[in-house]
């Protein structure tokens, strides 16, 4: 059970949170705006100030959530690193379907996010199934395997399960 103890106050409070691992909705949309504008960051050649104002963020938050990826520049100028070591809620592929993990990094996305354009290419028919597997077989993303079986991808598109129309998994929190 929880420790209890007396604030300055008088009042009895728990000194564990009932919840820890879950974050609130308001600062669910605030990281979700933070990628967007790191992307942007990235991106779009546009100034720092401009793209927080249309992303409604403050300088703080920004600092807050992206601290690492983002980089001062010649003349206090803000720019994104190449890279980043941020955690995301994205959709992995497996034999039975597609299932949400938490994925480290930037690269690890970007390479997941090919892995899926690949895959809509197959089931499309713009890309051969011997091109695909030998693309993707033994192919490792942040430590997992992805399944790369091309009959089993198709028996699944078959049956509904692989209809990604969003890479970024809703896991939780605020949708």
């Amino acid at each position: 059970m929880a420790r209890k103890r007396r604030n300055n106050y008088g009042s009895v409070h728990s000194s564990s949170k009932k919840h820890p691992n879950k974050r609130s909705a308001r600062k669910n949309s605030a990281r979700e705006r933070c990628r967007v504008l790191l992307s942007d960051l990235r991106h779009d050649p546009g100034s720092y100030t401009k793209l927080l104002r249309k992303h409604h963020l403050d300088t703080r938050t920004a600092h807050k959530y992206l601290r690492s990826a983002l980089k001062a520049g010649p003349h206090g100028r803000v720019h994104a690193s190449k890279s980043d070591r941020l955690i995301r809620d994205l959709l992995f592929p497996s034999p039975s379907g597609d299932f949400p993990l938490k994925i480290r990094g930037s690269r690890s996305a970007s390479k997941l996010s090919e892995f899926f354009r690949d895959r809509d290419k197959l089931l499309r028919g713009k890309v051969r199934a011997e091109e695909f597997e030998a693309k993707w077989q033994g192919v490792r993303i942040a430590g997992r395997e992805v399944f790369a079986d091309t009959g089993t991808i198709f028996l699944r598109a078959e049956a509904g399960d692989l209809k990604v129309e969003n890479l970024y998994a809703s896991v939780g929190g605020a949708e």
